[in-house]
C-alpha cells in the first residue's frame, strides 16, 4: 500500500555522492540552522529533489551545485524551507518544559520585574505553524489574565513562511490537539462550521509573527 512504499522510499539511501550531500548540509547548517547528519541525507535528497522545480534549478546534482555555488537568495532559502523543515508540532507538546515555565520561570520572571516595569517579552524561535506560542500565551493568560498591569507579548519566528501563515491565521484541526489537556480548546477556542477551531483573539494578539 502507500504507506508502505512511503516507508521504503524514507529508508533508501541517498544516491547522490556523500561529498556533495556534506556540502550542501554544511550550507543548510550555516546559512538556515537546519540539521541534517549522514544518517538523514536520504531525506535531504528527496527535500531537494521536491524543491527542484521550485527553485528552476533542473535535476537534483544540478540543483545542488548551482545552490552550492552563490550565496543563497531570500527567494531560495523560503522555497528550501518549505521543503526541508518538518511540522511535528501540537499544542502544549512538551508538558514537562510547560509546567516549569508555568509552575517557576514564568513566576520568577514576574517576581523580578513586578517592582520595575512590569514588562515580559519571550522568544519562540522555531515556532513552526503557531502552536508553541500560542500555548505559552494561554499559560501567560492564566498567570496574568486580563490585568492591565502586565504588558508581556510573544515574539514567534521560523524560517518557513507557510508555517507563519497557518499560525498567523489561527485556525486548527482535531490533529493539533491530539495530546492537549481538554481546557485548552474549551477555553480558548471556537469551534467553525468547517470542524476547525479557532483561537480567541485575545490570545491570538499577544503574539507576533515574523
Amino acid at each position: 500500500g502507500c504507506g508502505a512504499g512511503y516507508h521504503l522510499r524514507r529508508n533508501m539511501q541517498p544516491a547522490l555522492s556523500h561529498p556533495l550531500l556534506s556540502r550542501l548540509s554544511e550550507l543548510l547548517a550555516t546559512k538556515m540552522g537546519l540539521y541534517y547528519p549522514e544518517k538523514r541525507w536520504g531525506d535531504l535528497e528527496r527535500g531537494i529533489t521536491a524543491a527542484a522545480p521550485a527553485l528552476g534549478l533542473g535535476n537534483t546534482e544540478t540543483c545542488i551545485h548551482q545552490l552550492l555555488s552563490a550565496s543563497l537568495t531570500r527567494r531560495q532559502i523560503e522555497i528550501l524551507a518549505c521543503h526541508l523543515t518538518v511540522g511535528e508540532t501540537y499544542f502544549f507538546r512538551e508538558k514537562k518544559s510547560f509546567s516549569v515555565l508555568e509552575e517557576r520561570i514564568f513566576p520568577e520572571l514576574m517576581r523580578a520585574c513586578v517592582r520595575v516595569n512590569r514588562q515580559l517579552r519571550v522568544w519562540s524561535a522555531g515556532c513552526c505553524t503557531g502552536e508553541e506560542p500560542y500555548s505559552i500565551a494561554m499559560l501567560l493568560d492564566r498567570l496574568i489574565g486580563h490585568s492591565l498591569e502586565w504588558n508581556a507579548t510573544i515574539l514567534a519566528t521560523d524560517i518557513n513562511p507557510r508555517f507563519l501563515q497557518k499560525a498567523a491565521e489561527g485556525l486548527y484541526s482535531e490533529w493539533s490537539f491530539r495530546d492537549t489537556p481538554a481546557w485548552v480548546r474549551e477555553r480558548y477556542f471556537k469551534r467553525r462550521r468547517n470542524g476547525q477551531f479557532e483561537i480567541s483573539p485575545h490570545i491570538r494578539k499577544r503574539v507576533t509573527f515574523s
